[in-house]
């Protein structure tokens, strides 16, 4: 929004640097974390995922756009296996990937995200520290 609104006023090129990202996500996806999904009793790769819904590399052609699924999530954060379990909405399908949103968030579940994420940051911090 605030890319939009530098637009308008004349101090931005206008093309989309990519950098907006909140023009378009509530929350910036994140690429470099240690997960899985398990869709339908399927393990699938995730692409990217963030608290606002998740990317797996997957076989688009099962899968219909508006469709709600279970997912179980499970991210290795050091020696530990953190599952989290909810209900997302498929919402783009690529050649070899598709995309859900997740359905709104209850608070457990806000707070489980924000502990998984903060632990991952606290990991990378580390790693770069050694």
């Amino acid at each position: 929004m605030l890319g939009k609104f530098m637009t308008a006023l004349g101090l931005t090129s206008g093309q989309d640097d990519g950098a907006d990202f909140g023009a378009r996500r509530t929350y910036p996806r994140r690429e470099e974390d240690k997960c899985v999904t398990v869709i339908d009793g399927q393990t699938l790769p995730v692409l990217d995922w963030s608290p606002g819904g998740v990317r797996v590399f997957a076989d688009p052609r099962t899968i219909e756009i508006g469709r709600e699924v279970d997912i179980v999530m499970k991210f290795q954060i050091e020696n530990d296996l953190i599952k989290v379990q909810h209900r997302g909405q498929i919402v783009r399908k690529t050649n070899d990937s598709y995309a859900m949103q997740f359905l709104p968030l209850n608070a457990e579940l806000r707070t489980a995200f924000t502990s998984i994420i903060d632990r991952f940051n606290l990991d990378a911090f580390a790693t770069s520290q050694a």
